[in-house]
């Protein structure tokens, strides 16, 4: 089950049933009454149709990937319906979401996960999938597991190359910092991810709060391997992208800038490290919401 058929919940729920496996996608009605009618179409890297299952409100799964948005994380948590095996896989941008949906379903239900696919949401029942990068799973406590395996051989097995990990906190602090120098830029300038790549003075934006962003780690005792290059070579990697962040504003939508950015300087105060430049990307993205409201 795919909890939350935006664009990511789509491109992972749609590859999945692809690959021939039985997935309901649970979404808003007028994604859910698309999907019913036409199907699921995918553009882009991929161009094809599938019919996967789709409804409004949860029903029990093995599986069931949690993708809205991390502000919906507990909402849908205590919606959802757990067999005495259901494992619950995150793959939702920021790095408290496990935490949010093991104290309302049970910690030993939930697996952490990132994934660097690119996906647009075009309309009702169609995405484009705009950048093909890799999806990385682990147990929190950092044991390699028999669940683990089975679903990186579900993934892999719909084309979504799926390494996992013992130390799934370290990529989830890894994403988040990509985000932080990606997210609010593209989304305060209306830009595509490339721009940061290619223009001098996002660049050096970028870099900046990349920096705040890792002294925050360093101070929380997070071991990353994302360095302030590593995030420009992924704004060129996925030039043509629109940030998830953007996409929201495009759409007249909340933000996640609470759970990137804002984390950021949260942490920042409570270890005493200064991150203006993430507070002010912070209060801009803030005000568009409020402006679009």
């Amino acid at each position: 089950m795919v909890m939350g058929a935006g664009a990511i919940g789509s491109l992972i729920g749609g590859l999945v049933t692809n690959s021939g496996r039985n997935v309901a996608f649970i979404g808003r009605e007028w994604q859910v009454k698309e999907i019913r009618e036409s199907g699921l179409h995918i553009s882009g890297l991929d161009d094809l149709c599938v019919y996967p299952e789709a409804y409004t409100d949860p029903i029990e799964a093995d599986l069931i990937f949690i993708t809205v948005k991390s502000y919906d994380t507990e909402t849908a948590a205590r919606i959802l319906l757990l067999r005495e095996e259901s494992v619950v896989l995150s793959l939702q941008n920021g790095i408290r979401n496990e935490e949010k949906i093991g104290r309302i379903m049970g910690i030993k239900h939930v697996l952490g996960g990132v994934t660097s696919q690119g996906a647009l949401l075009l309309g009702p029942g169609h995405i484009k999938h705009t950048g093909d990068g890799r999806t990385i799973i682990g147990e929190l406590d950092g044991r390699i597991t028999e669940r683990t395996k089975e679903i990186k051989d579900i993934l892999d097995g719909s084309k979504i190359e799926t390494r996992i990990t013992t130390d799934i906190k370290r990529e989830l602090w890894n994403k988040l910092i990509i985000n932080v120098g990606i997210n609010a830029i593209t989304a305060i300038t209306g830009l595509e991810n490339g721009y940061i790549y290619k223009m001098k003075n996002l660049r050096e934006l970028s870099r900046r709060c990349v920096r705040e962003a890792l002294k925050v780690a360093e101070e929380a005792g997070i071991d990353t391997d994302v360095r302030e290059e590593d995030v420009l070579n992924v704004a060129r990697l996925t030039a043509e992208n629109r940030s998830s962040m953007l996409q929201d504003l495009d759409r007249g939508r909340k933000t996640e800038i609470n759970e990137i950015n804002g984390v950021v300087v949260a942490l920042g105060e409570k270890y005493g490290v200064k991150c203006e430049v993430n507070e002010a990307l912070l209060h801009l993205v803030g005000v568009m919401e409020r402006a679009i409201e």
